[in-house]
This record gives C-alpha cells, sequence and structure tokens, in this order.
C-alpha cells in the first residue's frame, strides 16, 4: 500500500488470503454435517418431505432451521432437471422472480450433474464477486481505492455467499453493470443490469436515474435500450402470473406480510411476548441499527451537497435503507436476514462524492469491520450444530 493505495498485486495478494479464510470457514461450517457442502443449502425437512424427487442423494437435511438457500436449489432444479412444475416453496410470486441464480447455477448444475450444485454454486458466486471487486477497484478514485478493502471484506458479502442466496450476486452484477456505465460501454452495462434485475428486483432502481437522464436529455435510443432491463422484469413476473405452478406455496406472501410501520420491526424485535427483553445474541442488531442511522444521515447530507453526482447510487441505496425501514420484525430477529439487506448498500457507498471527508461513513465502515469479525466467529464458535439426517 502507498499513499493511501492498494495496489493490484497487493489486491492479488489479499485475495489470496481472503480465499484461504473462506476455506476455513466452510471447514467449521460443514464439520458437524460431515463437510458435506450441501448443509450449506438450508434445506429443512418438511420442504425435503414436499419436493423429496427435488433432492440429491447424500444432501444435508435439518430436522429444524432451514434457510432460503434450498429455493434457489429447488427452483433450479425443477427448471432444468424436472419441469414438471411440480416444485413447493414457502411463495411462488416471491421466488420466481428473483431467478437470476437458479438460472445460472442450474445451468452448470445440469451439465455436471445438481450433486455438484454447492460446489458450482459457491464457485459461481465467489468467482462473480471477485470481478466485481476490480471492477469496484477501478472505479474508486485514486486516493480512495483502498476502500475496496472493506468491500473484499464485507460481511454482508460473505454471510450471502456462504448461505448460497442470490444477494451477494445481485449486488455483483450490479457493480460490474455500473462500471461498464461508467466507461460508456452500453451494452454490457445493460446486460449485466438485465442479470441484476433478475436476480433481485431491487436492480429496477438503479435504471430510474439513468433513463430518467436520457429521457431529459432527449437520448431515445439509449433511453430504450437501458428500459429493456426492467421490462424483461414486468415480462417474466407477468409470466409467472400467468403461468403459475402447480402450487402457489406452503404460505404465499404479500408486501403487508413482510413490512410493518418505520422501525416498528426493530423495536417488536426485542419483545417476548409482553415483555421486553435484551439479550446478547441481540448486540449485533444495535450495530445495524446504528449502520441504518448513520446511513441515513449520509444520504442526506449526499443530497444536499452533490445531487447531481450522486444521484444514480443514492437511488438504489435510500431504496435499500426504505426495505430496512418498513422490515417486520422477522427481520430483525435475524442476523442472516439483517445482513443481507446491507449487502448493496456498503460498496455502493464507497463511490459517493468525497468519501474521504465522510466520518459517519468512516463509522459505518468500522461497524461493517466489527460485523466481520463477529461473523467468524459466529460460524466458528457460537452457530449451534442443528440436527439433520443424509437424504438416501
Amino acid at each position: 500500500m502507498q499513499n493511501g493505495r492498494v495496489k493490484l498485486r497487493q489486491l492479488w495478494v489479499l485475495i489470496f488470503l481472503f480465499v484461504l479464510g473462506v476455506g476455513g470457514l466452510i471447514y467449521f461450517k460443514t464439520a458437524p454435517y460431515g463437510h458435506s457442502l450441501s448443509a450449506l443449502i438450508g434445506i429443512w425437512e418438511g420442504f425435503y418431505e414436499i419436493n423429496p424427487n427435488l433432492v440429491d442423494s447424500h444432501f444435508v437435511i435439518y430436522k429444524s432451521g432451514g434457510y432460503d438457500g434450498q429455493f434457489f436449489y429447488f427452483l433450479a432444479k425443477d427448471l432444468f432437471d424436472s419441469g414438471d412444475w411440480d416444485l413447493i416453496v414457502d411463495s411462488y410470486h416471491f421466488r420466481f422472480h428473483r431467478i437470476g441464480l437458479s438460472l445460472f447455477t442450474g445451468l452448470f448444475s445440469h451439465l455436471f450433474g445438481f450433486t455438484y450444485y454447492p460446489a458450482i454454486t459457491l464457485c459461481f458466486l465467489f468467482l462473480v464477486f471477485f470481478l466485481s471487486v476490480f471492477c469496484l477497484y477501478s472505479l474508486l478514485p485514486e486516493k480512495s481505492k483502498w476502500f475496496v478493502i472493506f468491500y473484499l471484506f464485507s460481511p454482508f458479502s460473505l454471510n450471502a455467499n456462504l448461505l448460497l442466496v442470490a444477494d451477494s450476486l445481485f449486488v455483483s452484477f450490479g457493480i460490474i453493470a455500473f462500471y461498464f456505465f461508467k466507461n460508456k460501454k452500453d451494452i454490457l452495462s445493460i446486460f449485466f443490469f438485465l442479470l441484476m434485475v433478475l436476480t433481485r428486483e431491487l436492480g429496477v432502481l438503479f435504471l430510474l436515474p439513468i433513463v430518467l437522464k436520457k429521457l431529459t436529455e432527449k437520448k431515445w435510443g439509449e433511453m430504450i435500450l437501458y428500459s429493456i432491463p426492467g421490462f424483461a422484469f414486468l415480462c417474466l413476473v407477468g409470466y409467472g402470473w400467468i403461468q403459475p405452478p402447480n402450487h402457489l406455496g406452503t404460505n404465499p406472501l404479500g408486501f403487508r406480510d413482510m413490512t410493518d410501520l418505520p422501525l416498528f420491526g426493530f423495536f417488536k424485535s426485542f419483545q417476548d411476548g409482553t415483555t421486553l427483553q435484551f439479550k446478547l445474541k441481540e448486540f449485533p442488531k444495535i450495530f445495524f441499527f446504528i449502520s441504518f442511522l448513520v446511513l441515513s444521515v449520509v444520504c442526506i447530507q449526499s443530497l444536499k451537497q452533490s445531487f447531481s453526482a450522486d444521484i444514480n447510487l443514492l437511488v438504489p441505496i435510500v431504496g435499500s435503507l426504505f426495505v430496512i425501514l418498513i422490515a417486520e420484525e422477522g427481520y430483525w430477529r435475524s442476523f442472516d436476514n439483517l445482513s443481507r439487506m446491507f449487502t448493496l448498500i456498503l460498496p455502493f457507498s464507497l463511490l459517493l462524492d468525497g468519501v474521504l471527508k465522510r466520518p459517519l461513513l468512516r463509522l459505518f465502515l468500522g461497524i461493517s469491520t466489527t460485523l466481520f469479525v463477529f461473523l467468524i466467529i459466529r460460524i466458528v464458535w457460537i452457530t449451534p450444530t442443528k440436527e439433520f439426517f443424509f437424504t438416501p
């Protein structure tokens, strides 16, 4: 590192050390389950029992406490190896339009075998993540290139990848798309924005300011091109409503089911029946809450000081903060769910104008570093071993 700048060769060294560390975390995380990578998917016994034809042999099944990685796996398996549209998830309409991860990993798993789905998904997620690290490095100003370290060691991206869910992939596609956008490579930018939108719907927020600017500048061709990802997303949602599967889910969710009044979810998450509680495990939640407040102030400052320079970044960042603001208590009770909500915010906040002069943003980065350490401690020492069995 020289004059606050991380050189490319130093970044390669950091990535190498990061890969070694991730390997160690995977070793610890899968050790209680015979070191089977399928333990990372998080398949719950209940969903295995209603989708028995979709689960490969010798996969880890939890008797309780599965996670969202199972739904990406079920969708991928049904799309490429079954095709009878008999899959049952918790909420079909909530899952289907987030099809990006399942499309990519399902395709490669179909070619090489779905028994390799966990390894294929891990490799794909981290390869795209590393590509986005280099894109972010290129986008950062010379004096603040060292901030890329905070993205490389983001607890939010790392946790999402180790859970085999799509949040980090969604953000990685966004950074790559934004890199091509800033370098005026419109076709490549639109392609990666399309991948981003198909991976998670919040990607549309990146396109809104771009399309509106093209409209005000009367650049009709570019406006239409950058509208394609949003139009494709609407078509996907429409197809899902016209051609639903045989089962809409065990618990079809609506927008109201996942939201609450502003910050009510945060305060309700401390309730246990009619009494308030605060246990040691609640402490990371306070860090998330402080991060939310700090980032809200940073966005307000940016709106006042550098609106025109930061508008393309502020719209998706503010959109993510709004999701956190109205999240229901179930999200605030879960470290995994909360951490995923900040995945987009961290790297794109690093690109805000005058990032070196923002002490509040440095506070957020300090908190993210603390949460990174906590994530390691959580994986290695805190997370209890769950009851499980292997599929026959």
